[in-house]
């Protein structure tokens, strides 16, 4: 990685919640789910694209939130489906919650800076589509933590690659008062683009009971 800014980023941004909602509002059946979002030149999300890519078209967005203008964001969000896409149309749905996902792209340490493997607390990881998906129990008080997905090394057996890193998380000495959540997504598009045929993808997590390490195989 090529700078200090490159690597560090914020343990998790604040919801961006409904706006003016009465307490009697009853929602409807709505779906929790780490999602692309993508953004319209003012940074309101235009439409949601699930890792099955289906697009659904935002028919209204409660939360009013102003992201990255003309960008795909890596989020998670509650929505709900007003209308199915079919093959030629995309469905439609209403946005009620969004959070940006930390999701940078794996790279290497940064020359010169030392590997950070603060412990956390391990939901669930998982991979669904182009992305390994995790949900962390981070204990904190009142300091920003940082995170990213630190490629260790990548090695081929049989001819099939695999790709090994690990997660970095710098708690910057903060006091283990309570636990949030923490969303973390790993795109994987530069290695898909490096092995189409496919490939192994290990990350291995420091928890407050040891080192977790995780494998996956990515098929296209």
């Amino acid at each position: 990685m090529k700078s200090k800014s490159a690597y560090i980023l914020l343990i998790f941004l604040l919801f961006l919640s409904c706006k003016g909602e009465d307490d009697s509002y009853v929602y409807p059946p709505v779906k929790l789910e780490f999602i692309n979002a993508q953004t319209n030149s003012s940074g309101y999300v235009s439409y949601l694209q699930t890792d099955k890519d289906t697009i659904y078209d935002i028919t209204n967005d409660r939360t009013s939130s102003k992201l990255d203008a003309n960008t795909l964001e890596r989020v998670v969000c509650y929505y709900t489906v007003l209308s199915k896409a079919s093959s030629s149309q995309h469905g439609t749905a209403d946005l009620y919650s969004i959070l940006k996902a930390v999701s940078p792209t794996p790279g290497k340490l940064a020359t010169g800076y030392q590997m950070k493997t603060d412990a956390v607390g391990i939901q669930s990881v998982w991979l669904s589509g182009q992305y390994i998906n995790m949900t962390l129990q981070v204990k904190l008080q009142s300091k920003t933590h940082l995170f990213n997905f630190i490629e260790n090394s990548i090695s081929l057996s049989q001819g099939t690659p695999t790709i090994n890193l690990t997660l970095y998380h710098d708690k910057s000495d903060d006091v283990e008062a309570y636990t949030k959540i923490a969303y973390l997504s790993v795109p994987l598009q530069k290695y898909i683009q490096q092995y189409p045929s496919g490939f192994n993808v290990s990350i291995s997590i420091n928890t407050y009971s040891g080192v977790k390490t995780y494998t996956f195989n990515y098929v296209p």
